[in-house]
């Protein structure tokens, strides 16, 4: 019995003896190769994130001095009386007003939040075994510096900058905002700021101390910070006075017509750049948390919708690239309302135009003529140009959120879906599919995807970011006869008494009821108006979308005077003089 614990005893001390030998072994020779990265028990320094710059270099969005606020509890001489002091500093912005404009309620908040935050810090203050510990973010410089007039050891500041927007709330929608993830870092949200947050948001440092195999703080070991590295910074398409010029305009329209909210995008169509994009009402970026979580949404390309009469330039760009219309074939259907598949198709005014030529067609934004050109077509060769188009799939923007809109299985086609569909009913686009198929309608039939970033560049290097010309669409010969198409709309419908006078604009109204509950609501609408202009030698193609204007129900009385009211600005802006007299 004594010699078999013996061996048990000689057994244990072999084991301890050989984890001790492999243990030494480890600290000697291993430990070494991993110090400096292995052995360190840290936490983040956040980088300095990359800005963002309109087309002449100016800062929409860049930082603002902030810091890092971070306490070493083996360094904090009394716990109790440093949580106790520091807490007021560290309480909700909110409170952030003089004691005499708080009311009896917030006093109170005030006082509880205060004595919940020393009990907080108290804790992280007395963790036996953290060398370092984060206390707050983003302070700002008045409160870093009230807090070291505390004069109080064992704490430290590390900057940590914060979103700085010196144009407020221009941009919002496509800037997105910075938040924090759930692990407390910065990460942008919507927008570019989604996007490309790989790219902003840098490479963090690391701030920590050296830690023993067992995770132990080795206090004679140094103190050390790795350093962050800077993200990359963005060059936008975006000339800021076409977008500011836009957003003025714009809020004033909404306002103006009732509406619930409106879009407009101006791009150059002949790069796919992307010049100026709003959607009002709007939010300030800085201050997102203060604002209704719906307005974070860019509608320029999230939102869906049934495009309407806008829509009819496509299906008449496909039939005429086609050839089974002219612009002078007539249609020997339009004398009145028509049954297709039992439901009734009629004209938007109830009006009604026998023997329409195809110009006239657009003209009158007949829906009678676009069931007898969409019946040329077929459903098979109509559903390949929407795809040739881009509708039903990604423009690729570089923006977040992005939506392919909605067009049904072909298989699923009915008669009176190719005849709805004709004129922009019962399928659904972006306002920024739009804009790229109109594009191609203004630059010679070529589609270009739409891109808001020009330039990425860092400390290291620079790229260009180079639109994608995908595809021939329509034949440069088509796309000239749909403008013209387009110039005798404005020129002869019902909008033309707000064009201005002596430049050739291409345009087309749309006026799209909204379905509710299986059917289409006659006093809800969405109100719109696409063109470009000079018609000859297009600078620039706009969409003017508005959501139930109340002022009234029409495209022609809403959204065509807010697009002729930004062309002539854009005009001046350009030195475009009129041609005509």
């Amino acid at each position: 019995m004594t010699l078999d614990r013996l061996k048990i005893l000689k057994a244990i001390i072999f084991v301890t003896a050989t984890l001790v030998i492999l243990r030494l072994f480890y600290w000697q020779f291993i430990s070494k190769i991993n110090d400096t990265s292995q052995n360190l028990n840290q936490d983040e320094i956040p980088a300095s994130r990359g800005e963002i710059y309109t087309s002449d270099n100016f800062p929409l969005v860049t930082n603002q001095e902030a810091f890092l606020f971070y306490g070493k509890p083996k360094e904090i001489e009394n716990p109790k009386e440093s949580a106790v002091k520091l807490a007021p500093f560290l309480i909700s912005e909110k409170f952030a007003t003089r004691e005499a404009e708080l009311t009896d309620d917030e006093k109170k908040q005030k006082k509880d939040e205060i004595k919940k935050q020393e009990e907080s810090l108290y804790k992280k203050f007395t963790e036996k075994y953290l060398y370092w510990v984060q206390i707050a973010r983003k302070i700002p410089l008045a409160t870093k510096q009230k807090i070291e007039n505390l004069q109080i050891t064992g704490f430290g500041f590390e900057n940590d900058e914060k979103r700085l927007y010196p144009e407020a709330s221009m941009g919002a929608q496509f800037l997105g905002f910075v938040g924090s993830d759930k692990l407390g870092r910065d990460t942008g949200y919507f927008g570019l700021e989604g996007y490309y947050d790989n790219k902003l948001r840098g490479k963090p440092g690391r701030l920590g101390q050296d830690t023993d195999p067992f995770g132990l703080p080795i206090l004679v070991r140094e103190f050390r910070p790795l350093a962050s590295h800077k993200g990359e910074s963005l060059h936008l398409s975006i000339n800021r006075a076409i977008q500011f010029m836009v957003e003025d305009k714009l809020k004033t329209a909404v306002e103006k017509y009732g509406a619930k909210d409106g879009t407009v995008i101006v791009a150059d169509p002949k790069t796919g750049k992307i010049l100026a994009l709003a959607t009002y009402p709007a939010y300030n970026p800085a201050n997102w948390q203060g604002y209704d979580e719906n307005l974070y949404k860019n509608k320029a390309v999230a939102d869906t919708y049934e495009p309407g009469s806008t829509f009819k330039l496509i299906t008449m760009s496909a039939a005429i690239d086609l050839g089974v219309v002219k612009p002078n074939t007539k249609c020997n259907i339009c004398t009145g309302p028509r049954q297709i598949g039992g439901f009734e198709i009629s004209t938007w005014n109830k009006k009604y135009y026998p023997d329409s030529t195809m110009t006239e067609v657009i003209q009158h934004s007949d829906n009678i003529g676009m069931t007898f050109v969409a019946e040329k077509l077929g459903v098979d060769k109509f559903y390949d140009y929407l795809s040739r188009f881009g509708f039903g799939k990604l423009t690729n923007i570089d923006l977040q959120e992005e939506s392919p809109g909605s067009i049904r299985d072909k298989k699923d086609w009915r008669p009176i879906d190719l005849a709805t569909a004709s004129f922009g009913q019962g399928i659904a686009v972006t306002p920024i599919q739009m804009i790229q198929a109109t594009a191609a309608i203004a630059n010679g039939g070529k589609l270009i995807s739409p891109k808001i970033v020009e330039k990425i560049d860092s400390s290291e290097d620079e790229a260009i970011v180079k639109p994608e010309e995908t595809r021939q669409v329509i034949s440069p010969q088509t796309a000239a006869q749909i403008t013209e198409m387009m110039v005798y709309a404005v020129e002869k419908g019902e909008a033309r008494a707000f064009a201005p006078k002596g430049y050739r604009i291409a345009g087309k109204t749309g006026t799209a009821q909204i379905p509710v509950a299986g059917h289409y609501d006659p006093n809800k609408t969405i109100a719109s108006f696409i063109g470009f202009a000079p018609a000859n030698n297009p600078k620039f193609v706009m969409l003017v979308r508005f959501t139930e204007p109340s002022s009234s129900v029409f495209g022609s009385e809403t959204a065509a005077p807010t697009f002729f009211s930004i062309s002539k600005e854009i005009f001046n802006y350009f030195g475009i003089s009129p041609t005509e007299k």
